[in-house]
C-alpha cells in the first residue's frame, strides 16, 4: 500500500512538471535539406538540453528531437534571400552559431491578365487600400504565431486532390505588372470541392479579406503555419481544433482569382516556403 501511494505521488508530480515545463519535441518531419530561396535548410546538431532554442534572423525556428541528443532545425528561407553563407543561433546552455549556405535558384515567370470587376486587384482605389492597410497587420500576426505546444507530427497530407496549376514561387505580372512570387502551390477545382486539413492542428484566424478572399490560417506548432485561400465556403471557427482529413472548407475564387482554386500556402519561421517540400509523397 505505501509503495502504491508512492508511485501515485511520484506520477502526479512528473504531471505537474510537465504540465510547468512543456516539451517542444514533435514527431519528426522526414524532410531533405533544400537550401535555396523558398526551401527549408535542414541543420543538424547535439544537445543534451531538454527545450533548446533556435532563431535566424531573430525568429524561433522549428525544432526537432531525432535522437537521443541528437536534433535538427528546420529553417524556412525567404524567397528573395540571395545566394551566400547564413547562420542559425541554438541556445541551450551556451549560445551557438551554425553557418549554412543558401543556394541560387531560379523560378520561372508566369503572365496573368484580369478583366472586368477583377481589375481593382491590380489597381485598388482608394477605398480598396484602406481595407488593404486595415487588413495587412491581421494576416501579419497569424504568419508570426509560435506555439511551443505539440499539435502535428510527421509529412501533410494534400488538402485537395486536384492538379497543380501554378506551381510555388513564380515571378508574377498581373496585366504586365510587377508583384510578389507565388508563395504557394494552386490547386484546380470545381466550386464547392472539400478541402482537408493536410495535418493535426488549431484554427488561429478565419475571415475574408481582399485579396486573399476567404481564408483559413491553421497553427501546427513551433512556426509551422498552413493557410487556405479563395474558399468558397469557411467551415471552421477561429480557435478550433483540428484533425488531419477534417473538412475545413471548400474551393472557391473569392478575392484575386481568376477561376475556381485553392492556393495553399505553408510558413515556417515566418517565411513562406514550398509546400511540396513538406507533402508526404506515399
Amino acid at each position: 500500500m505505501v509503495r502504491f501511494i508512492q508511485r501515485l505521488i511520484k506520477l502526479k508530480i512528473i504531471s505537474f512538471l510537465l504540465l510547468l515545463f512543456p516539451t517542444l519535441v514533435l514527431a519528426n518531419i522526414p524532410i531533405t535539406s533544400t537550401p535555396i530561396p523558398g526551401g527549408i535548410a535542414v541543420i543538424d546538431f547535439e544537445t543534451n538540453h531538454s527545450n533548446p532554442k533556435g532563431y535566424y534572423n531573430n525568429v524561433s525556428l522549428y525544432l526537432q528531437r531525432i535522437k537521443d541528443q541528437h536534433w535538427q532545425a528546420l529553417v524556412g528561407i525567404p524567397l528573395l534571400t540571395k545566394p551566400g553563407k547564413k547562420e542559425i543561433i541554438i541556445k541551450d546552455f551556451s549560445t551557438r552559431r551554425f553557418e549554412f549556405e543558401v543556394k541560387d535558384h531560379v523560378y520561372t515567370e508566369q503572365r496573368i491578365i484580369l478583366k472586368g470587376k477583377k481589375k481593382k486587384y491590380v489597381n485598388p482605389n482608394l477605398a480598396h487600400t484602406d481595407r488593404i492597410k486595415k487588413e495587412r497587420p491581421v494576416l501579419s500576426n497569424s504568419r508570426k504565431v509560435f506555439s511551443n505546444t505539440v499539435l502535428s507530427s510527421g509529412l501533410f497530407s494534400r488538402p485537395v486532390n486536384g492538379i497543380t496549376t501554378s506551381p510555388f514561387g513564380l515571378k508574377r505580372f498581373y496585366n504586365g505588372q510587377a508583384r510578389r512570387p507565388h508563395t504557394g502551390l494552386d490547386f484546380a477545382g470545381d466550386v464547392g470541392t472539400p478541402i482537408q486539413s493536410p495535418a493535426d492542428g488549431k484554427v488561429i484566424l478565419t475571415g475574408d479579406f481582399f485579396f486573399n478572399g476567404n481564408s483559413v490560417f491553421i497553427d501546427h506548432g513551433q512556426g509551422l503555419v498552413s493557410v487556405y485561400i479563395h474558399m468558397n465556403e469557411r467551415l471552421v471557427e477561429q480557435d478550433q481544433v483540428v484533425k488531419k482529413g477534417d473538412t475545413i472548407g471548400t474551393i472557391g475564387q473569392t478575392g484575386r482569382s481568376t477561376g475556381p482554386h485553392l492556393h495553399w500556402v505553408i510558413y515556417l519561421n515566418q517565411t513562406a516556403v514550398n509546400p511540396n517540400l513538406l507533402l508526404d509523397k506515399k
